[in-house]
């Protein structure tokens, strides 16, 4: 299951990717380390700079604009549209596995002489090559906190009785349509239910939690559920630097039929 929630995404991050060519370029390059060998099945994941700052996984979680995965020789080639990316690059351990990377799992974060994030031009029309990346460093995961000085909101998931849910995700949209790829997404909860969802700019959000990173449709006995009164989304105004705390949001165990969506008594 796991596998086929991150090759829909994979295949949704392509589809996002294939544009006529007038206004899109191509990205390529290839990630063959001494340690492992050719990624074979790594990720390729693209961040627009106009979209957001450099994605830092160890501060909060930013989900790509773009995204592709590498051959079995290891190199990859991704179509996209003109403008400056960030670039990471990730590696399962287990390959059946979904969603952020997990403790130890091989990553690169593409950055400059200088240790800062690396912006990679595309241009219409044209290829860039980034040329092979031989390096590797392992993801270790942060502890889920907010320093002061954090924009964000934090809270807690229950179900319909108030008790605390675990392996849930929380994630921000923009409008209260919430459909498409969110703008930030928070950690799994704990068995106390706490999220922490970290975001990289002020502004007003609406939440919805449910347990699956890749999106897509619900799928039977899934738990699901947003902010606001009723199942109705609320808007969340979250000011920069500040935590909005005490966001809770209760989540419903979701059984799909033909035709309909109705919660598990």
């Amino acid at each position: 299951m796991a596998r086929m929630i991150f090759s829909c995404l994979v295949l949704v991050l392509s589809a996002l990717s294939v544009f006529a060519a007038e206004g899109s370029g191509t990205i390529t390059g290839k990630w063959i380390t001494k340690e492992y060998g050719p990624m074979a099945g790594g990720q390729v994941l693209l961040f627009n700079t106009a979209n957001g700052p450099p994605p830092a996984s160890h501060k909060y979680l930013r989900l790509p604009d773009q995204g592709t995965a590498i051959d079995q020789e290891g190199t990859f080639s991704v179509q996209l549209p003109a403008g400056r990316y960030y670039l990471v690059m990730r590696k399962r351990l287990d390959p059946t596995s979904a969603g952020p990377p997990r403790e130890g799992e091989p990553q690169y974060y593409a950055r400059d002489k200088n240790g800062n994030p690396k912006e990679y031009v595309v241009r219409a029309g044209r290829t860039t090559n980034i040329g092979t990346i031989t390096t590797a460093t392992p993801y270790r995961k942060p502890k889920p906190a907010a320093a002061d000085g954090t924009t964000g909101v934090e809270g807690t998931v229950t179900d319909k009785q108030g008790q605390p849910v675990a392996g849930i995700r929380v994630f921000a949209y923009e409008s209260a349509e919430m459909k498409g790829m969110p703008r930030n997404a928070s950690g799994e909860t704990g068995a106390d239910g706490k999220y922490v969802l970290v975001l990289t700019r002020k502004g007003t959000y609406y939440l919805k939690a449910r347990i699956h990173y890749g999106g897509g449709k619900p799928e039977e006995g899934e738990f699901m559920g947003v902010y606001g009164a009723s199942g109705k989304p609320d808007s969340v105004a979250v000011e920069q630097g500040k935590m909005s705390r005490g966001v809770d949001i209760q989540v419903e165990r979701l059984s799909r039929q033909p035709g309909q969506q109705r919660v598990v008594p």
